[in-house]
């Protein structure tokens, strides 16, 4: 399958013609809107949240066109060759419209006002107008999938490179009429998602409607073209937020007006509401703040529809919170790191103005932070860098961040919904090990972690443990999204060992003449405490249970198999703080970055080397964040950057050497006291990058107000900052 796609932002769609199309050479089908709408009326989103505008995108174009990209027409043929040829062959009749684009020309769709505690009155005030580009999640394998309809049973397969084959499941059995459990959904490697790829597309229901249609397999597999001009969109978002303080920099107020640009069309399931509230969410952080007011404002353009992207909005607000609190440390005289510590939540349970927050290391990460950076030596350095011409900056961030993916932290960021996950636990009778999650991987190395909490669970080998996720088949789930791998697998898999490890002990302890308290299980053996000799292998002990009546316990019945669900029941927050060190080139603007330094506390670490690793690659996307990646349409809403060649991600050369200390604060809600920390870099690595900036360039009276930081926007800043001076 492939596809014509509109060249234009916005158009009445006149006439599509097929007819020279359709005769091609090996061309087996050529669909438009007039032969999808009976099968399909279209993809809806909307949550069902108050106020919230639902949209339908039609699988394909049905009277207008509303964003370059958006398919028009589905063409169906033996191999991608002929298949393009046959596209070039569809006559499309286009009549332009004006289209709706910028932060002030979309039509509305979501409005909220809210405000938190008494006014008060301080000593300072300070504000700022921050813009962050719209850019897009670039994973390294791009959206495809796979549809298979078996006439005689019925069964629909697809396979498709998504974050939720539950999910997936139950929306195409909602829009395409097709019996729920005759419907198999099966997610193999995937190559990067970072939130592109946890959302229905309408190619995903084309691929099944053909398949079932054709009676063949139909397979769509998307170029870097189409992924860059079609695929979701991220982060595009308009923050003015000013902070009242006390003359001492103490927080008393947070004012913010948060604008998002949400596209042609609601994306399905999280709609255009999946940055906006995650950013009002994280307007205060890790501060206290007695009184915050909040607009947001969401509306509709003529651009590719919006989606999630690794740290979603907070990374924006964060940035906007955390530049402006520099500035008030300038004012007031002390250092960034004395006013973050001096407003950060210190004492537990603290009630906040959208949750409670009952945990954290917010105090514990400043300190770590500006042990490892000595700041007055780099103070020092500073100086003497200014005087000879070089200018040098420090940035701080210290955040928290919603981890999980649950139904409480649903509801902390205003979305009105319910999770659920389970997992199974089963011990074959050679005593090794099968989970099964609805957790599928994308690169963060769920299957090491995974056998790893069943492997201490059980007392058996690591290697003895097969991690089996990816498809319908395995235990029920919504998938990996919103930091929630380790929670959720944590809490699934560890509640479901519970009493396969419990029938494993009173088998023992039958068998050895013990108390059941007094067995241990490690290395693939049960043993008395304190008598390691005296000990069984547990494929002995799982042997008896399944297949010896005469010597189990009469008590316990032949099974090893446990199933457990597991959502926790209060918001878990991890934190940390991020500290960047640049060099401007103030003739040029071109940024070095010399130096990052991370403090994580994502609860007791399951794999040190995995967490390393979720820290590195959140890095590098928050360096192309805050520097390089920019989407631009032009004011006829084409996309100008549309290749590598011109849209920039970050590659080895433009990083630096990052330096992670650990915190472990277990949380009192989780499995193990394990966090999540999927989304931690992209949520406070920007911050540092733009206060390293702002920094760097206070001689100058300059600032940065938006991301990313490119060499003519730095230029831009320090000739304002010269004309004011």
């Amino acid at each position: 399958m492939g596809f014509v796609r509109s060249p234009i932002a916005h158009a009445r769609l006149a006439a599509v013609e097929t007819a020279r199309a359709a005769e091609a050479p090996g061309i087996e089908a050529v669909w438009t809107a007039r032969d999808v709408l009976p099968l399909c009326a279209g993809l809806e989103a909307g949550l069902g949240t108050d106020g919230l505008r639902g949209t339908v995108q039609p699988l394909l174009a049905d009277g207008a066109v509303r964003y370059v990209g958006e398919p028009i027409a589905a063409v169906v043929g033996a191999d991608r060759y002929v298949v393009e040829d046959a596209a070039g062959l569809v006559d499309v009749d286009l009549e332009p419209e004006t289209p709706l684009l910028g932060w002030g020309g979309g039509e509305p769709a979501y409005e909220r006002d809210r405000t938190f505690g008494a006014p008060v009155a301080g000593a300072l005030s300070v504000a700022g107008r921050y813009a962050f580009a719209r850019v897009t999640q670039l994973p390294l394998e791009t959206c495809g999938c796979v549809a298979e309809h078996d006439w005689s049973t019925g069964r629909l397969t697809l396979w498709t490179s998504t974050q939720m084959p539950f999910v997936i499941r139950s929306l195409l059995a909602s829009h395409l009429g097709h019996p729920e459990h005759l419907i198999d959904v099966v997610a193999p490697h995937v190559g990067g998602a970072f939130g592109q790829k946890g959302n229905l597309f309408p190619e995903e229901l084309l691929v099944c409607l053909l398949a079932r249609e054709l009676g063949a397999p139909v397979r769509w597999l998307e170029d870097r073209f189409e992924n860059i001009t079609a695929r979701t969109h991220a982060k595009a978002q308009l923050d003015e937020v000013e902070l009242t303080l006390a003359g001492d920099g103490t927080l008393l107020a947070v004012d913010a007006s948060i604008t998002g640009d949400g596209g042609a069309y609601n994306t399905c399931p999280f709609t255009l509401l999946v940055d906006l509230l995650t950013a009002a969410s994280n307007l205060t952080g890790p501060y206290r703040v007695p009184h915050v007011r909040e607009r947001l404002r969401a509306h509709l353009s003529h651009t590719c529809p919006m989606g999630a992207y690794r740290g979603v909005g907070y990374s924006a607000t964060q940035a906007a919170r955390e530049a402006l609190l520099d500035r008030a440390a300038r004012t007031v005289g002390t250092s960034p790191f004395e006013i973050r510590r001096r407003n950060a939540v210190d004492a537990f349970p603290y009630e906040s103005y959208n949750t409670v927050l009952h945990e954290g290391s917010y105090v514990a990460s400043i300190d770590a932070l500006e042990r490892a950076v000595d700041e007055r030596a780099f103070r020092e350095r500073q100086a003497e860098l200014r005087r000879r011409g070089r200018y040098v900056g420090l940035g701080i961030s210290v955040f928290n961040e919603l981890t999980g993916g649950s139904t409480r932290s649903a509801h902390v960021t205003g979305f009105d919904s319910t999770t659920h996950d389970t997992a199974a636990v089963r011990m074959d009778p050679t005593g090794k090990v099968t989970v099964t999650t609805p957790l599928v991987t994308q690169g963060q190395g769920h299957a090491t972690a995974f056998a790893q909490l069943a492997a201490d669970a059980l007392g058996v080998r690591v290697e003895d443990v097969s991690v089996r996720s990816g498809d319908t088949s395995q235990a029920w789930g919504m998938g990996t999204w919103g930091s929630r791998g380790a929670i959720i697998g944590a809490g699934t898999i560890l509640r479901a060992a519970e009493p396969v490890r419990r029938k494993l002990e009173l088998t023992a302890a039958h068998l050895l003449e013990a108390s059941a308290g007094d067995i241990e299980l490690a290395d693939g053996y049960a043993y008395v405490a304190g008598s390691p000799a005296h000990r069984l292998s547990l494929a002995d002990v799982a042997d008896k249970l399944l297949f010896s009546v005469d010597e189990r316990p009469a008590d316990v019945e032949p099974t090893l198999e446990a199933t457990a669900s597991f959502d926790p029941a209060e918001p878990v927050f991890a934190n940390g703080a991020h500290a960047a060190v640049v060099e401007i080139d103030v003739e040029t603007g071109a940024v070095t970055i010399e130096r990052i330094v991370v403090v994580e506390d994502c609860g007791v670490l399951i794999n040190p080397a995995l967490v390393e690793g979720q820290v590195h690659g959140g890095i590098a996307q928050a360096i192309g964040q805050a520097f390089y990646e920019e989407l631009v349409y032009d004011d006829d809403g084409q996309l100008l950057t549309t290749t590598l060649a011109d849209y920039l991600p970050p590659t080895a050369c433009e990083t630096a050497p990052i330096e992670i200390v650990h915190l472990e604060t277990p949380s009192q809600f989780t499995a193990g006291g394990v966090k999540g920390c999927g989304e931690a870099a992209m949520t406070g690595a920007p911050a540092a990058f733009l206060c390293a900036v702002n920094d760097a360039l206070v001689p100058f009276g300059a600032e940065l107000y938006e991301l990313p930081m490119t060499p003519p926007r730095i230029l831009a800043a320090l000739a304002r900052g010269r004309a004011a001076a």
